[in-house]
């Protein structure tokens, strides 16, 4: 089940995307649950499934894309965290004692399909998957 939050017609929401776009589960708990970060905290996720079998109430070229948990808490990330991630740096150095731990801003973050913004000091961005663990 993929789950997103977006904007259509003025409205912030949430709800699963599908293939034909995008169950707008906000408009039908949102009175007790307002928002996908409200629905995590409150442990309820498996509650969203019971919408999953329903048609989409919005194609996906009608909605823009936002951040996917609005207002994050806490993002600590963990960096080199795999051998074959340490020998792409290709610097010969020992793995280390422990993982190398950094935090994210909400700031930082940016929606799907938004456009990612090199900073000018930088010469290239980095690439790599991400996992995410919400506590």
């Amino acid at each position: 089940m993929k789950l997103a939050t977006f904007e259509v017609k003025g409205r912030v929401s949430y709800g699963i995307v599908k293939e034909t776009g995008v169950v707008d589960v906000g408009s039908r708990l949102g009175g007790q649950f307002p928002d996908l970060r409200s629905v995590i905290a409150a442990g309820q996720i498996k509650r969203l499934e019971d919408f999953a079998g329903q048609a989409a109430d919005f194609r996906l070229a009608e909605i823009h894309w936002l951040k996917p948990v609005p207002k994050p808490g806490k993002i600590v990330c963990v960096g080199v965290n795999y051998p074959d991630r340490a020998g792409e740096y290709k610097d010969n150095a020992e793995a280390p004692k422990y993982p190398s731990i950094f935090v994210r801003f909400p700031a930082s973050l940016v929606a799907h399909e938004a456009p990612i913004l090199r900073p000018p000091e930088s010469k290239q961005l980095d690439y790599e998957g991400e996992v995410a663990l919400i506590i």
